[in-house]
């Protein structure tokens, strides 16, 4: 058992938009995350997932890092927003049913509205995506779930 909480918990979505399926470390700046690909995970097709579709895997370890931001200060979960990348890495073409993957995101600087990410989607320990994401996080809980 997890000794962290439900992914569900710590992010704005519902099914099927959650693609992260558990927290593996949470250490100040930074989470550790896990997707496995699965027949029915979304955006598979033909046994594949895209590996453009990294940066909503890495989006979503941001995400996480704000719920759990959230929940320390006692604060609801709220919508974040991806505003832009810099010097995306794709290693790989795409990913397989089968595959399990490990999101890392680390906070470069910001402040609780707006920061940067240094984020990497390794697969068999071996690097296969990373990127800068740039976030805002919406103070209004509208929108949320």
């Amino acid at each position: 058992m997890s000794q962290f909480p439900r992914v569900e918990e710590l992010l704005p979505h519902s099914a099927p938009m959650i693609l992260v399926d558990e927290v593996l470390a949470h250490e100040g700046s930074g989470v550790r995350s896990r997707v496995k690909i699965r027949e029915d995970s979304l955006f598979v097709k033909d046994g594949r997932v895209p590996a453009v579709i990294a940066i909503e895997y890495m989006a979503q370890g941001i995400g996480l890092h704000a719920g759990f931001e959230a929940c320390r200060k006692g604060n609801p979960v709220r919508v974040g927003y991806l505003l832009g990348t810099r010097e995306m890495n794709l290693e790989v073409d795409s990913f397989e049913v089968g595959d399990e993957l490990e999101i890392e995101v680390e906070r470069l600087f910001g402040e609780e509205q707006l920061g940067a990410f240094r984020c990497s989607v390794s697969r068999a320990g071996k690097q296969v995506a990373a990127a800068t994401l740039s976030v805002y996080q919406n103070n209004n809980v509208e929108g949320a779930k």
